[in-house]
């Protein structure tokens, strides 16, 4: 399918160009600002890769690690559009409207803007090929032979891939499109008969469209004689179930895996030591749990693969085999896309992010997708993920294997322990990065929240107060979560982070190197279902030594939970007003100090809400500290019973009386709760 608007020019009409610039001006002048070209993998594991420990052969992926800097510590969601929303927005994703994931039918809130519409209104050139997951665009306006599902609604000037559900069949180009006025649609065959595949595969079209929307790209610089940077967005498909690669690509790997998945993470640990990745003394976590989930089975630890027969032992190698050609397929791509840029003289001045959206994939047995999977044997076997036969559309690798690409880490995707948030990130920046950090392991924690504020500070594109929509309507935009890494990038100096997630009521919160976490189901080691973990991520990365009840962390503990409590209120996963919403200093108590802190910050306006803000009393986030920032901080003191410290602050700031602020306070606590309901709805 292909439709067509000249949706780039309508854009720019509007001239909101104007209002991205900074004051003082660019960043950078216009034929200097970078491109940028951010590349997802889905479903990947952090040790699956070459340069992260992986025993794949993924040798573009090893070179971007050489030219570029791999970080040890970057964080996602424990799941793919609760991610693809963060990256895309700089915000947590309940606070558009996705505590889960998206549904065809989800319309996110008018209350943020995205990384390509800010850029395409500053002078990008915006093209996105793959998977979106984002719901329908419908709410933000629509355009003429448009989609309801239309990644142009929100700033993309081209668009290909699949915007139904989050995965479709790799050999079959049916529920895939095309959404350009410019670009040619491709012609594929989805079969070649008796169930063989054809010339479509989807990881390969994925980068067919990238490379035509790069040459349109530089055809139409040339055609206008200007040089406008250009966002690419390649979000890869793969190697997210359903498992499937042609049947050449996977025989010559099925040997690798019959070692099995406990010599295997053995395996990726050392390298990883080797590299430098891991510390020597670190020890590989206890082989994992298969979390109770109705596929067959309660919950109990992965079984031993010396204790597996041997029919299921070459059934979960085919499958693994399948899954490790779906990531060396993805790094060949990549490899097309670089020396796409490099022969075009693009590669220098692009900053080039690599990432996967999520821990790798344990649904939702060791088996497979249940208990009841019966082993393949025969042709059976040997056709496995190869075929466009309905019997290989829907082969998953299991929780076995997922343990391996979580390596050395705890638990995997839909978790937040180490397993289920790390991603493999390299970035390469040839005309940006600091020389120190080209081929280095960085000790810098990233976000995958950083990359908006990142990408914006590089292009010299201000983060807006309000956006316009391809509706017309104008709505404020929520204060940007992430910090950005370009200061990192160019200087190598780090900070320290503090970070939160939260979904399907598994928790964590990460200060410094300490961190707190929590899974909905009670593991095979006696933890209890959602009871608090505390850990040293410095001596203990892998999260084996709980300290929650040492007595000596009890201090800690508190701390860390006040700090949890405070960012679940802030970015609406939960709508419990907690007293450390107020602490404004961030040190686990109400004192003086806050107090102090909010009488100095008394009426001083920002344009949108941030840290820098809130430890000047604005407790609402909304920019301005005010009354109702007053009445959110008596009710704090309250709650904490600290109340007297704010004898004589009314007066003082000349603000109504208790009994007047105890009444705005309902009002505000109940209208966040509406609110927030209604953002969370599908």
């Amino acid at each position: 399918m292909k439709n067509s608007c000249n949706f780039r020019s309508a854009w720019r009409a509007l001239g909101f160009a104007a209002a991205f610039c900074y004051g003082g001006g660019a960043l950078y002048a216009a034929g200097e600002r970078p491109n940028v070209l951010v590349i997802m993998a889905d479903d990947l594991g952090y040790s699956d890769i070459s340069p992260f420990g992986g025993e794949m052969s993924t040798p573009n992926l090893q070179q971007m690690a050489s030219d570029g800097v791999r970080f040890r510590d970057f964080y996602v969601t424990p799941r793919c559009s609760n991610t693809r929303a963060q990256l895309l927005s700089g915000l947590q994703s309940h606070q558009v409207g996705l505590p889960n994931l998206a549904g065809d039918g989800t319309r996110l809130p008018k209350n943020h803007i995205l990384i390509p519409e800010a850029l395409q209104a500053s002078g990008y050139d915006t093209y996105m090929s793959g998977k979106w997951h984002m719901g329908a665009t419908d709410n933000f306006g629509s355009i003429p032979n448009g989609h309801v599902r239309d990644p142009r609604v929100r700033g993309f000037d081209h668009y290909w891939g699949f915007t139904e559900g989050h995965s479709q069949d790799t050999f079959d180009q049916s529920n895939y499109r095309l959404l350009s006025d410019s670009v040619p649609e491709r012609t594929y065959t989805s079969s070649s008969g008796n169930g063989q595949p054809g010339t479509f595969y989807q990881t390969d079209a994925i980068t067919d469209y990238t490379i035509d929307f790069m040459n349109d790209h530089r055809q139409q610089n040339a055609a206008e004689g200007s040089d406008d940077p250009f966002f690419m967005y390649v979000a890869y498909g793969a190697p997210h179930f359903p498992l499937q690669a042609r049947d050449e690509w996977v025989d010559p790997l099925v040997s690798r895996y019959m070692e099995g998945w406990d010599q295997l993470r053995e395996d990726r640990l050392a390298s990883m030591k080797a590299m430098g990745l891991i510390d020597p003394s670190v020890d590989l976590s206890p082989r994992g749990d298969v979390p109770g989930t109705g596929h067959g089975e309660a919950t109990h630890e992965i079984r031993a693969w010396d204790s597996l027969p041997a029919d299921r032992q070459a059934d979960l190698a085919r499958r693994m085999a399948i899954y490790s050609a779906m990531v060396e397929r993805v790094d060949y791509n990549i490899g097309r896309i670089l020396s796409d840029l490099e022969a075009n003289g693009q590669l220098d001045n692009t900053i080039i992010v690599f990432a996967s959206d999520n821990g790798a994939d344990g649904e939702w047995h060791e088996y497979g997708f249940d208990a009841g999977e019966t082993p393949r044997t025969g042709a059976a076997l040997d056709s496995m993920g190869t075929t466009t036969n309905s019997v290989d559309d829907r082969i998953f690798y299991g929780t076995g294997w997922a343990n391996v690409g979580a390596a050395p880490f705890r638990n995997y995707k839909h978790f937040t322990h180490e397993g289920g948030i790390h991603s493999p990130v390299i970035v390469q920046w040839n005309n940006g990065l600091d020389p120190s950090l080209e081929g280095q392991i960085t000790d810098q924690v990233g976000d995958i929240r950083d990359l908006m504020p990142t990408i914006l500070a590089a292009a010299g594109v201000e983060y807006p107060e309000q956006w316009t929509d391809l509706s017309g309507q104008t709505y404020s935009v929520l204060a940007e979560q992430g910090d950005s890494l370009l200061n990192f990038l160019e200087t190598g100096q780090t900070t320290e982070r503090e970070l939160g997630w939260w979904h399907e009521n598994n928790r964590a919160y990460r200060i410094g190197d300490w961190k707190i976490v929590s899974s909905n189901f009670t593991g095979t080691d006696g933890t209890l279902a959602n009871q608090w973990e505390l850990y040293d991520l410095a001596a203990d990365p892998t999260e084996v030594n709980d300290l929650a009840e040492d007595p000596q962390q009890a201090n800690r503990m508190a701390f860390m939970l006040a700090a949890y409590d405070r960012w679940a209120y802030q970015t609406n996963v939960s709508s419990t007003f907690t007293w450390s919403a107020a602490d404004l200093d961030r040190d686990g108590a109400l004192t003086a100090a806050d107090v102090a802190a909010f009488v100095a910050g008394w009426r001083q306006v920002a344009a949108v809400g941030s840290d820098a803000t809130f430890a000047r009393g604005d407790v609402n986030l909304d920019g301005v500290t005010n009354l109702d920032d007053f009445a959110l901080l008596r009710t704090a003191f309250e709650l904490k019973g600290q109340s007297s410290l704010l004898n004589g602050v009314g007066a003082t700031l000349q603000t109504p009386e208790p009994a007047a602020l105890a009444q705005g306070v309902v009002f505000l606590v109940l209208g966040k709760l509406y609110w927030s309901l209604r953002a969370n709805r599908p």
